[in-house]
Parts: C-alpha cells; sequence; structure tokens
C-alpha cells in the first residue's frame, strides 16, 4: 500500500468518506504548483496531511507495517532494488502485490513476465489495476526489449524475474555464449539504472541465486545454516543499488513467510533483517524487522 493509498484510508477513518488516492495525488500535484514548484512532492504531500489533520492517523496506519514503501524509501530515489532466493520464497507474489498499490495509486507501472507463474487472475488483477502487463520467455527477446523497445514514462518497472530466462538461456549455451549470457544479465540491469535515471522510475528485480555447489562459505540466520550465495548474472549487481535476500522461515497450506534480508546494501549491514513478508491466502502483510 503505497502513500496515497494510506492517505485515503486515513481519511475514510476520520471523515468516513471515500477519495480515490489518484484525487489526493492531484491536490498534492496542485499544492507544489501553489508554491511555484519551489517544494518536492513529499513536502506537498505532508502539508495536504496537514490541512486535513490527517497526519497523527496516517502515522498511525504506516507504523502498522503493512505497507510497501521500503522499496521508494530504502533506495531514497529512483533506481533498481533486486529480491534473490530460492524457489517459493514470495519474490513473485511480492513483486505483483507491488506492481498492482502502484498502479492503484495512480502510477504508470509496467511488468515484465518472464516466468509465467502466476495464475489468470493474479494477471487479470494487474490489467484492471492499470499496470501494462508484457510476458516474454525468450531471453534473447528479453534483452532487445529492454534494451532497445523499453517504452519511455514508466514510474514504476517490474521485471521478474531477470535470472530464470538467462539460467535457461546459459544451460543451453556453449562456453563463449554462457559468457554472453552474463554480459547481457549485466547490460539488462545497466539499461534499467539508465531509464530510472531518465524517467524518476523505480525498478524491481527478481532474481534465482547462483549454484550452491562448490560453495564453502556459509551464515547464520534464525537459527539455521544456509550456503553464501549471491544473484545469478556475475556483475549484474555492480548496477543495482539494494539487494535483498528472501529467506523462508515457514511455508505451509496455510501461510507462507519470508525475511529480507540485506545482501547488498548501502542502508543496511549484511545479513540484517529488512521486512517480514507474510502471506495468507491472496492477501500479503510486510512486517518492518
Amino acid at each position: 500500500m503505497c502513500k496515497y493509498e494510506l492517505a485515503a484510508k486515513a481519511h475514510k477513518n476520520i471523515y468516513g468518506t471515500k477519495i480515490k488516492p489518484e484525487k489526493i495525488k492531484q491536490e498534492v500535484m496542485e499544492i507544489i504548483k501553489e508554491h511555484n514548484n519551489l517544494i518536492n512532492e513529499s513536502t506537498a504531500f505532508v502539508k495536504w496531511l496537514g490541512s486535513l489533520k490527517l497526519k497523527d492517523e496516517f502515522k498511525k496506519l504506516k507504523n502498522k507495517g503493512d505497507t510497501m514503501d521500503f522499496v521508494e524509501k530504502n533506495l531514497g530515489m529512483p533506481d533498481i532494488m533486486e529480491i534473490f532466493g530460492e524457489t517459493r520464497s514470495l519474490k513473485t507474489f511480492t513483486a505483483y502485490k507491488f506492481a498492482v498499490e502502484r498502479a492503484k495509486a495512480g502510477n504508470k507501472v509496467i511488468y515484465i513476465d518472464t516466468e509465467r507463474n502466476m495464475t489468470k487472475e493474479q494477471i487479470k488483477e494487474l490489467k484492471d489495476a492499470g499496470c501494462g502487463y508484457k510476458c516474454i520467455i525468450n531471453f534473447n527477446k528479453l534483452v532487445n526489449f529492454i534494451t532497445s523497445s523499453l517504452p519511455k514514462g514508466y514510474n514504476y518497472l517490474i521485471l521478474d524475474s531477470v535470472g530464470l530466462p538467462a539460467l535457461g538461456k546459459f544451460a543451453v549455451s556453449s562456453m563463449h555464449g554462457k559468457g554472453q549470457v552474463l554480459l547481457n544479465v549485466q547490460a539488462i540491469l545497466y539499461t534499467l539504472k539508465d531509464y530510472c535515471v531518465e524517467n524518476d522510475c523505480y525498478a524491481l528485480v527478481t532474481n534465482q541465486p547462483t549454484s550452491e555447489m562448490n560453495k564453502e562459505v556459509h551464515f547464520n540466520y534464525n537459527g539455521r545454516r544456509y550456503v553464501e550465495l549471491a544473484p545469478f548474472g556475475d556483475k549484474g549487481s555492480f548496477f543495482v543499488k539494494e539487494i535483498y535476500r528472501a529467506i523462508p522461515i515457514k511455508r505451509d497450506q496455510n501461510e507462507t513467510i519470508v525475511d529480507l534480508i540485506a545482501w547488498g546494501s548501502r542502508v543496511y549491514p549484511k545479513y540484517k533483517p529488512v521486512v517480514r513478508l507474510v502471506r495468507k491466502g491472496t492477501k500479503l502483510e510486510v512486517k518492518t524487522l
């Protein structure tokens, strides 16, 4: 839930009437104009809350820890955040929920699906929320789309994932071809970083880990021992500002709990828990740790 959705909820709680997040954003933009564009969106948003005496209610809702604002907050400015981890660690579910929230708040969002693991209902929800949706399984086509054909003007871009199509291409390539795959992963992330800067866009990218074979370094988390792994793509991580590893804590038929821990972060030391993701059915709760 983004700040405009939270503000709409705070408005409903205090005044009993609904207001659309898009409407709030329009009013915030008007406040910026009233100040001759000398204040930024965050300052104007705070002024909007203050004018309606909603600051306390907004703060109360935000402190419940059920928002995904950690993406923008931890990036600090438009850039790339990467979440990598084993299968069934809520990477796709988190990415799709994030896309839906941001689109419902009136942002221009594109979701690039390279795994086709979502249900028809989830894809419909993305489209109904206003997300652009593109499914690209072939790695060469993905590279071409990102580096040559990505439309301008998106506020949020979700790539789910960069690793799976790359791993598939890597598996069927010659030794020379394998090196080209790694270079192309770098090209994708380099292009996305430039896109973020040029379009004021936040990018959320999911990825798979490298193989556990011949890995001798381990770390402990939540009472368990894990192999030290990196996101697939060799030096691609150099282009990513925040990298978090998804660590499953609990998985059963009723709920899935995953911790995102800092892996390559400018905000947190390595291994520090950042947020806890709790999925129950179609609901996702995000708790700051």
